[in-house]
């Protein structure tokens, strides 16, 4: 069955829907009447009402048909509810109640019994759990993160979607996502996957077409052949990036006490991935730096890059870092320098990397963007952009963000500084164009870009 329930349902049960503002339940429930356009029915037994809402005994009181239930329970009577849900006819279920498999003794014997009730149900009903954060989906509005706002932010729409086996890990990279401006398109914390799991959840998103790129943090695998078979036709469609944990021994302990997860050789795996085409990210910012990236879509037909800056040693840093990751300088055409030569003062230099010189207006990026853009030996752009240098203004955001939708080539931004200039990278990611706050960052974003075009033929 398709997984697009847990994403788009139309109608939504909270199982364990509380009047307690503190309560996992009341948080959920509130969320989604704010943020989900469909119908929501609150399920508790102790309550007449909820935040003004009829308040159900059991889902199976609802005459309503029910998409998707949330099961914020007591883990004694979670797989009760569950067995509701499945005599209900409810199509997927997110389990927010841990205290299973992870805790071990009767929390074992307690999984052991939903994946009995699992299997004679015939998987019709569908189960993300449990002892998981759950869904994140701004699009549809769906949204199980039980974090009070003013702790964390939530990242706005975007086109990349990310699995997580651990849901605190996963609130981290959202928080840190909307910090940065980098949109999720769907976000889904499985944590025991004691039905759906990463195999599925890759299959699913690879055929999605409101996902460019997936991203997966996975601690351990429980089925290495499935993992691979759906890894396989996962990269096939589009670019995985994974982040794996439990890569020593103490890590691998770490990850079987948390959601009871066999984490295996890492030098196995590592193989997998490279057997599979997919892109390993050795951490978190490697993760996200590289998604960034490939996340518009856009992808160089070689490795020649163009560097323009407005501070010549920055140019040079950038320069040495895309000679180090492998790429190359774009030597430009005689008819480039000659242009640029028109538009440049003549104490500018109009090799490559590209000195636009302190001095540099927006309007001197636009002239000079548009000229080195038209130059067949260009693959892709590197734009230096350093506010701390008076004449540049914010008004570059909309030079580059014209200039990003009239080429095909990969264009990318550095800019380093403070408090002011983070803010204007973050503006640059809602306007679709990666920006990154050093060179190296950068260039080796770029290099994973031009090795994904490349093996892919893109």
């Amino acid at each position: 069955m398709s997984l697009t329930a847990v994403f788009k349902p139309r109608s939504i049960a909270v199982i364990g829907a509380s009047r307690d503002p503190e309560k996992v339940g009341h948080v959920i429930f509130r969320n989604l009447l704010s943020s989900f356009k469909g119908r929501v029915y609150p399920v508790n037994p102790n309550a007449d009402e909820i935040l003004g809402h009829r308040c159900y005994q059991r889902v199976l009181q609802i005459e309503d048909v029910v998409d998707l239930a949330i099961v914020c329970v007591r883990p004694d009577i979670a797989n009760r509810a569950i067995e509701d849900c499945i005599k209900k006819g409810v199509k997927a279920v997110i389990v927010i109640t841990a205290g299973y498999r992870e805790i071990g003794g009767e929390g074992i014997r307690r999984e052991e019994d939903l994946k009995k009730l699992i299997e004679r149900s015939g998987r019709k009903t569908r189960i993300i759990g449990p002892n998981c954060i759950g869904v994140y989906c701004p699009s549809s509005g769906v949204d199980t993160l039980f974090i009070p706002p003013y702790k964390m932010k939530k990242p706005q729409d975007g086109r990349i979607s990310f699995i997580s086996q651990s849901g605190a890990f996963g609130l981290v990279i959202l928080d840190w996502m909307a910090e940065e401006g980098v949109g999720v398109n769907k976000f889904v914390s499985y944590g025991n996957g004691v039905d759906v799991r990463e195999s599925e959840l890759l299959e699913f998103l690879a055929w999605d077409r409101d996902t460019e790129v997936i991203v997966a943090y996975i601690e351990g695998v429980e089925n290495g052949q499935e993992f691979m078979k759906a890894l396989k036709k996962a990269t096939k469609k589009k670019p995985v990036i994974i982040f794996k944990a439990g890569k020593c021994e103490a890590g691998k302990k770490a990850a079987a006490s948390h959601t009871g997860s066999m984490a295996g050789s890492y030098e196995v795996f590592r193989g997998v991935l490279r057997q599979c085409n997919a892109i390993e990210a050795e951490n978190i910012q490697e993760m996200f730096d590289y998604a960034r990236a490939l996340a518009t879509g856009k992808y160089p037909k070689g490795e020649n890059v163009a560097v323009i800056t407005n501070g010549g040693g920055m140019g040079v840093i950038t320069a040495d870092c895309v000679v180090r990751n492998g790429l190359k300088l774009a030597e430009f055409s005689e008819s480039t320098v000659k242009e640029l030569s028109k538009i440049l003062p003549s104490y500018a230099s109009v090799h490559n990397p590209l000195d636009l010189i302190g001095d540099a207006t927006a309007e001197r990026y636009r002239k000079a963007l548009k000229i080195v853009s038209n130059d067949e030996n260009v693959d892709s752009i590197i734009v230096i952009t350093l506010f701390q240098l008076a004449p540049l203004s914010s008004e570059i955001m909309d030079v580059l963000a014209e200039a990003n939708a009239k080429t095909h080539k990969p264009l990318i931004v550095c800019s380093a500084g403070g408090e002011y200039t983070r803010v204007l990278l973050r503006s640059f990611e809602k306007q679709g164009i990666p920006a990154y706050p050093t060179p190296e960052r950068a260039v080796k974003a770029l290099r994973v870009l031009t090795e994904y075009a490349k093996k892919n033929g893109e």
